[in-house]
């Protein structure tokens, strides 16, 4: 199974296997073991072992960790079904504030719909793209103002690249 897993301001494509992973392409050896009732797992990656707490977050597919008993990071865990859902419809998380929009796939830029300086809303388009032969309507997450558009109509972008930065707007 394939999931998007984002940790702090970085996305790894995860495949899950019976006894292996693979992160961004690299094949590592893994055993995790967990209690039912616990949130304490102990994980053997690449003979390297850990043990995770992992909670749930506030939002579902939020998980909050603790390795080692020393960091604890945020992390959102997406499968693939639900990261095409998001990217064609805008839906997604909660954000506490604007993210830069990024491109969910590889593609080309068809349209933009903002410019420097304008306020956009929760929702609103940004940026449309053609990826596989199909139109994606990019839009907002949250409210805020377009600090920067990095693309224009008929850029070539691949996946991850970030097309929008967005601040935050006054009141």
């Amino acid at each position: 199974m394939r999931y998007h897993v984002t940790v702090r301001d970085r996305t790894f494509v995860v495949d899950v296997g019976v006894d292996e992973v693979t992160v961004d392409g690299r094949v590592l050896e893994v055993d995790l073991a967990s209690s039912p009732a616990s949130p304490v797992r102990h994980l053997v990656l690449d003979g390297a072992s850990w043990t995770v707490v992992a909670e749930p977050g506030e939002r579902a597919g939020t998980w909050r960790l603790t390795l080692s008993g020393a960091s604890t990071v945020d992390a959102e865990v997406v499968d693939e079904r639900t990261l095409a859902i998001r990217a064609m419809t805008g839906a997604g998380s909660a954000r506490k504030g604007p993210e830069p929009l990024k491109a969910p796939m590889p593609g080309l830029v068809l349209a933009v719909h903002v410019s420097e300086g304008q306020v956009v809303e929760a929702g609103q388009a940004v940026v449309v793209m053609e990826a596989m032969k199909m139109q994606n309507e990019l839009r907002s997450q949250a409210r805020g103002v377009v600090e920067r558009v990095l693309v224009q109509p008929g850029a070539a972008v691949e996946r991850g690249a970030v097309l929008v930065e967005l601040g935050q707007a006054g009141e």
